[in-house]
């Protein structure tokens, strides 16, 4: 009887330890499954945030300043395309060209230019800068009745010296030939207005369908990097950065197959009844009266 009960003691003694150990198995399992990622993986999932946070930045950076991501256009670009008006004459200045104190009196080449100020309450400092601009004919695109004048900044100037109602301006570039009687402009007016576009602004919701108006004169198609002038502005809802997928639409109407895509263009500026937009890499060759489309 004393061997018996021993036996049975044994027997209890291992079945309580057995389970005892399963206990604490289980227990290290469960802690584990509670217990926080290493350091290891602490600092990689911190160093995935911080790249994460980084690539954000970047895109907020990339736009926040601007509602056009500022490696496709900047203010040189900007005074270098063409825009629409109404009529030049609308167009605020400060006065025209009137001449040149070179001696073969040509404006083309003139490395300065004298400008005539009708108002006596404009004064012009030394190194105030100007532009010129002009008039370069209709712009017309039938598919929306857009007309309106095709304007287009022609040089830079940079007072040197003057009074009253003349002044001597050098000539620092030249974008193209400068008629005699060609108003002037204050370069800082450009600025302010370049300034307000690079402001980001809250895109529409809703769908805005409109043509290519034209681009660059003298040529009868755009491609990429080139600047496009669309029908649509702020009163259709345009602001900057907005992209356009460009489309090319049957020539017969009757011949009903859907258009074609072409590409891309992005908005730089928003006026009130056009914009202007840079067509993005990889698009085709854009020709006037295509369609552009933006898709929220």
């Amino acid at each position: 009887m004393t061997f018996v009960r021993l036996f049975m003691t044994g027997l209890i003694v291992f079945f309580c330890s057995s389970f005892l150990r399963a206990d604490s198995m289980d227990a290290v399992k469960d802690r584990a499954a509670l217990t926080p990622a290493t350091s290891e993986d602490e600092e990689a999932v911190e160093q995935d945030k911080a790249t994460a946070d980084d690539e954000d930045q970047n895109t907020i950076d990339d736009t926040k300043d601007t509602g056009v991501n500022k490696n496709d256009v900047n203010f040189s670009y900007f005074l270098t395309s063409g825009y629409a008006a109404n009529d030049i004459s609308g167009i605020p200045s400060i006065g025209k060209v009137s001449g040149t104190p070179e001696l073969d009196g040509s404006l083309s080449t003139a490395k300065a230019l004298f400008i005539a100020v009708p108002n006596n309450k404009i004064k012009l400092n030394p190194g105030e800068k100007l532009i010129v601009f002009g008039d370069g004919g209709p712009l017309l695109e039938k598919n929306s009745g857009f007309n309106k004048r095709f304007i287009k900044n022609l040089a830079i100037l940079k007072v040197r010296e003057g009074e009253g109602k003349r002044y001597l301006a050098d000539v620092m570039t030249s974008y193209d030939d400068i008629p005699l009687g060609s108003p002037v402009k204050l370069l800082s007016g450009e600025k302010a207005i370049w300034d307000k576009a690079k402001v980001a602004k809250e895109f529409p919701t809703k769908p805005i369908k409109c043509y290519v108006a034209g681009g660059e004169r003298g040529r009868d198609n755009w491609n990429q990097t080139d600047y496009v002038i669309l029908t649509a502005g702020t009163k259709q809802g345009v602001v900057e950065g907005l992209i356009f997928q460009l489309w090319e639409v049957p020539w017969n109407k009757n011949i009903k197959l859907d258009g074609v895509a072409r590409g891309f263009a992005k908005v730089f500026y928003a006026g009130g009844s056009y914009s202007l937009a840079r067509i993005q890499e990889g698009s085709d060759s854009i020709f006037s009266g295509f369609e552009a489309i933006y898709n929220p």
